[in-house]
């Protein structure tokens, strides 16, 4: 049977170990706060000491008694320093040396305990103190053991302290201030009791509970709070998404609205001039007087203008239309080939021009035929543009290196070059420099290469013609799903 006193101590021990169960698992939910884990250690250490005054209160024979006091000492040596560590967390002091330096002495104090350094297995007479537990056997405190329990009881002197300061700030830690300190005093007078021949009266386990207690409703009070915060936090963060959302929104329109205008009026602007000279032309053909040499002047220029809208409605169609590439494998090269020979039937002397292909080993990639075709040919017929007199189209693929298995094909011409100005602006939509032109040929080279996952560049120095670079992945799939 376990004497009152026993049961009242492994009582403390049970109710520290679930303490400790119960931070241990709140540190695993939330690893960022490290305070809940060395408070749950705390709560273990304390459940060491209590469980060996446990079996100190009864022990009748000195090898009990030293094992029961060893296995207490660890538990205290172990709780101290947790202790000061729990303190310099709490109060969010780093105080790194001092948190060391009590870790170091617990260590060496655990050592000296172990290897029977602590405690002296000749029983000392007890001459004073109430008698609490029918344990008659008491080893005595060695003077490394009372220098070593000494040490700590300092560290953790230094922890009240500390909290004490911590207190200034947060007013919550006051009440557990006075908890430390009743359980700081109850371990100096326990050691105090044991050192000068007193029987031991227990009085850190019963005094360690109060700021046990007292810590755990504070950190308990401190989760729920931050639960609190963090439920309106999450609510304020939903309704700014909710209102970033309808002003993104918003401003989505506003964009929409000024692209809409902003295209109306270039489409304005590009249509109204050749109507103006449709105009003109049918006036001119009124006239009765009109000699037929006229008549076909201004007939051909009708032909050109109505050509001229018609090709400005067909880009803007290609360029407003979905881009939803149907991949295959595609050689690039010969794609560029056969696009290059399409722009140079349209040049006023195609003899002029030579189209030169590289040899290439470059991999097939992904992507639809039909698009590819149609930017590539948007890309030559800019060369053949730029190369009024003739020169030569030179197209090269390769693999490119990188992240992912790409093609870089390459189209340069020896035209006349463009100004870097006119480079930055190229890929804009309606930005051109050909009167007859519609800026919309880069733009729709764009597009397609950007739904195939590529990218375009252009290198270009007025004077010494222009390279555009396209590059491809080989096994990318379309950025665009397909339609159901």
């Amino acid at each position: 049977m376990l004497s009152p006193m026993a049961t009242l101590l492994f009582t403390w021990a049970a109710i520290y170990a679930y303490v400790g169960v119960y931070f241990c698992t709140l540190h695993a939910r939330r690893p960022s706060h490290p305070e809940y884990l060395a408070f749950g250690l705390l709560s273990f250490g304390l459940m060491v000491w209590s469980g060996g005054s446990g079996l100190a209160a009864d022990a009748e024979e000195m090898g009990a008694a030293l094992l029961a006091f060893r296995i207490e000492f660890v538990g205290g040596f172990a709780a101290a320093a947790l202790f000061v560590h729990f303190a310099a967390l709490l109060v969010e002091r780093p105080a790194r040396w001092i948190v060391r330096g009590t870790y170091a002495v617990g260590a060496v104090g655990i050592a000296c305990d172990v290897a029977g350094a602590m405690l002296e297995p000749v029983p000392r007479a007890r001459t004073w103190g109430p008698s609490l537990s029918p344990g008659s056997v008491q080893p005595d405190l060695t003077w490394l053991g009372i220098a070593l329990l000494a040490i700590v009881l300092l560290g953790c002197g230094w922890a009240v302290v500390t909290i004490a300061r911590g207190a200034r700030e947060a007013p919550d830690l006051r009440a557990l201030v006075w908890a430390t300190t009743i359980a700081v005093a109850g371990g100096v007078l326990e050691l105090v009791t044991r050192a000068t021949g007193g029987r031991a009266l227990y009085l850190l386990d019963h005094a360690a509970l109060v700021p046990i207690l007292t810590v755990s409703f504070l950190l308990q009070r401190r989760f729920l709070t931050a639960a609190d915060v963090l439920g309106e936090r999450t609510e304020e963060l939903r309704r700014s998404y909710s209102e970033l959302r309808v002003v993104q929104e918003e401003l989505v329109r506003k964009e929409q609205l000024a692209a809409v205008g902003e295209l109306s009026a270039v489409i304005a602007h590009e249509v109204r001039n050749p109507l103006a000279i449709i105009k003109n032309a049918v006036s001119g053909l009124r006239r009765a007087t009109l000699r037929a040499q006229d008549r076909v002047v201004l007939l051909a220029i009708l032909e050109e203008e109505v050509d001229r809208l018609n090709r400005l409605v067909r880009n803007l169609l290609d360029y407003a239309r979905p881009v939803a590439p149907q991949g295959r494998a595609v050689d690039l090269t010969s794609l560029a080939q056969e696009a290059a020979e399409i722009a140079r039937g349209t040049h006023e002397t195609p003899e002029s021009v030579t189209v030169v292909v590289e040899p290439s080993q470059a991999p097939p990639v992904h992507g639809d035929p039909e698009l590819l075709r149609q930017a590539l040919t948007n890309i030559a017929a800019n060369a053949m543009q730029a190369m009024p007199d003739g020169g030569t189209l030179t197209i090269r693929a390769s693999e490119a290196v990188g992240a992912t298995r790409s093609v870089r094909l390459e189209l340069e011409d020896t035209g006349m070059g463009m100004a870097e100005a006119v480079v930055v602006k190229a890929k804009d939509p309606f930005f051109t420099t050909r009167p007859a032109g519609t800026g919309l040929g880069l733009a729709i080279v764009e597009r397609v290469v950007k739904n195939h996952g590529g990218s375009i560049t252009i290198h270009s120095e007025e004077g010494h013609g222009t390279t555009a670079i396209i590059t491809l992945p080989c096994d990318r799939a379309s950025a665009v799903p397909a339609v159901p």
